[in-house]
């Protein structure tokens, strides 16, 4: 983690961080958790009724968390994150995720097609999120001159179709996509390691 970052209006809160105090946290703090300890509680839509709260325990949380250095995204990368930080994807991959990286992150209040990767080019993002039909959407845009001129190298995410994925590197450029599959109920998670187009991918290896 760093005082300052190249990005313009990317501010650090290292100066918090050193603030602290740097004595051990007291072991009678953690000395109870285990991988099935509760982490974190995360409101799904469920089946029927209202939202429900659905235990993810610290196992699911240390695997989601692995996601990105398992891809290679070190404290370099600038990561942009457009997901609602009350969902697994967006807290966990794309929140704490570059946290536990050391990486810069964008946040954006909400999606939009039309300013994606003019966001991207202004703040030097190198990893972008995705889910569902966002990089449809993406590639639904009208086509630029510049469509390549981005830093971007790394997409991580889920739900991209085969076809729109073949067309979004041949219009935006040589981004490594790397799709994950997983549910805040499930109780297990896969990661396309290869980048075999159109593949769910394996186990994840903290499964296995």
């Amino acid at each position: 983690m760093t005082k300052h970052c190249d990005t313009s209006g990317i501010q650090s809160f290292l100066d918090k961080v050193e603030e602290a105090p740097d004595s051990p946290l007291p072991r009678s703090l953690r000395s109870h958790l285990t991988f099935k300890s509760p982490a974190v509680y995360i409101y799904t839509s469920g089946t029927t009724g209202l939202p429900k709260a659905a235990l993810v325990n610290q196992n699911r949380l240390l695997t989601a968390l692995a996601v990105l250095s398992s891809n290679g995204v070190t404290s370099k990368d600038v990561m942009y994150t457009n997901l609602p930080l009350y969902h697994t994807a967006g807290f966990f991959v794309g929140f704490i995720g570059p946290i536990e990286t050391g990486s810069t992150i964008v946040l954006k209040r909400k999606f939009s097609a039309s300013q994606f990767w003019d966001d991207c080019r202004k703040y030097n993002v190198t990893v972008v999120q995705y889910i569902g039909e966002v990089m449809r959407y993406l590639c639904c845009t009208p086509k630029r001159d510049n469509d390549k001129d981005h830093k971007v190298r790394l997409a991580i995410g889920n739900g991209i179709r085969a076809e729109v994925w073949k067309e979004f590197l041949n219009r935006f450029g040589n981004v490594q996509i790397r799709e994950f599959y997983a549910s805040t109920e499930g109780n297990i998670g896969f990661l396309n390691y290869p980048g075999k187009m159109g593949a769910v991918g394996r186990v994840h290896f903290l499964h296995q």
